[in-house]
């Protein structure tokens, strides 16, 4: 099992075409958001995923989890851990998701910005925009309102 920390609006790449980015923390439940092919199964328990189709055709799924639960991706299985933060707990340590993947020796599990280095290093094309930035993008003025 390969174990990630991860923060709001950091993503986890899962092969090439998955990425996994936590997407909010709120006091006892993490909002984990997944880009997949339209080819990949995602599975919350037993239960099969409803995606929402993005404009390039990939599927978005947002799937909202208690610490130590789990959900699969295809072959991959991912595990949530974190410490539950209450109000008035600013430490930037309380704000970490611990993300356990299991995964098959031939799918590669990377930090997204270890995996865009790699990309850059073998001088393959880099992806016009990481999902975690367009999404701390999109959330900007979300997170000002909330903030005031």
């Amino acid at each position: 099992m390969l174990i990630l920390n991860r923060r709001i609006g950091e993503t986890i790449r899962i092969g090439d075409d998955v990425s996994v980015t936590v997407y909010d923390k709120l006091r006892y439940h993490v909002t984990m958001g997944v880009v997949a092919p339209p080819e990949a199964q995602v599975f919350y328990g037993e239960t099969r995923m409803r995606p929402a189709t993005l404009p390039d055709g990939e599927r978005f799924y947002l799937i909202s989890m208690l610490s130590q639960e789990t959900f699969r991706i295809d072959d991959a299985q991912l595990m949530v851990s974190f410490t539950p933060s209450y109000l008035g707990s600013g430490s930037p340590r309380k704000r970490q998701v611990r993300i356990g993947v299991v995964a098959p020796q031939s799918v590669a599990v990377h930090r997204e910005e270890i995996y865009l280095r790699n990309l850059e290093g073998s001088g393959k094309r880099l992806p016009p925009m990481p999902f975690s930035t367009w999404l701390r993008q999109a959330n900007l003025s979300v997170s000002c309102r909330v903030a005031v």
